[in-house]
């Protein structure tokens, strides 16, 4: 992940839905429904992660891709 810009995010997601045969749109959807689950999981380890990552913003799918990729260990 060097170099990677949130901008290169939106084009991935693009590139990814147009391979899937989905829309950016709902690919956007899919992402925001993820988001919605962790913010209102009733997991306390998914709660602290959350907020360790996102504090209590809600952050776009591109912010939330970019900051995920950005922070997972591989």
């Amino acid at each position: 992940m060097i170099g990677l810009k949130k901008r290169d995010i939106k084009k991935a997601l693009k590139t990814g839905a147009k391979a899937g045969g989905s829309s950016y749109a709902d690919v956007r959807a899919d992402i925001e429904s993820m988001i919605d689950k962790a913010m209102n999981s009733t997991d306390p380890e998914v709660q602290a992660n959350y907020k360790r990552y996102f504090g209590n913003k809600r952050p776009t799918p591109e912010e939330y891709i970019y900051t995920i990729t950005k922070k997972i260990k591989f």
